[in-house]
């Protein structure tokens, strides 16, 4: 995938399950990215993003609980975040009448919901936690299984 929508190791919390999340995050937007423009079906790609929608609620479900179990003070912030992204990336692909302008969305989405989040939102998490680390509140800190 050349589309600049691909992983890339800047984009790892140090997170295990949080950081695999993101990954087959990407994998899915691989999935959009390499069906064909002219053979490709609306009903295609709509099933990819029905897939999406579906893991992209369940990862943020996981990453809530993180954040909550660190007591992550931005929680409420962030989680507000990832219920506007879930919205936004329902009603602009359900109110788009072509396979071009859902496309041409998705790329908008994908590069604000995706890596702008991971690169902006994400990191104060990962950066408070390393804060609860270096502070000797090990006992604070909480890998996902």
């Amino acid at each position: 995938m050349a589309s600049g929508l691909e992983w890339r190791e800047e984009y790892r919390l140090g997170i295990g399950k949080i950081d695999q999340q993101h990954i087959h995050l990407f994998e899915i937007v691989a999935q959009i990215t390499d069906l064909d423009a002219i053979t490709s079906t609306k009903e295609e790609l709509k099933a990819i993003l029905v897939e999406l929608s579906r893991y992209m609620k369940e990862h943020f479900s996981e990453e809530e609980v993180y954040m909550h179990q660190i007591d992550f003070p931005e929680y409420e912030y962030h989680r507000n975040l990832h219920r506007e992204i879930i919205e936004f990336v329902n009603t602009s692909v359900t109110n788009s009448p072509t396979l071009a302008m859902i496309r041409t969305k998705l790329k908008f989405i994908i590069k604000k919901a995706l890596i702008d989040h991971i690169v902006t939102e994400d990191m104060k998490y990962k950066l408070y936690a390393a804060s609860l680390k270096e502070n000797r509140f090990d006992e604070c800190l909480v890998e996902l299984a």
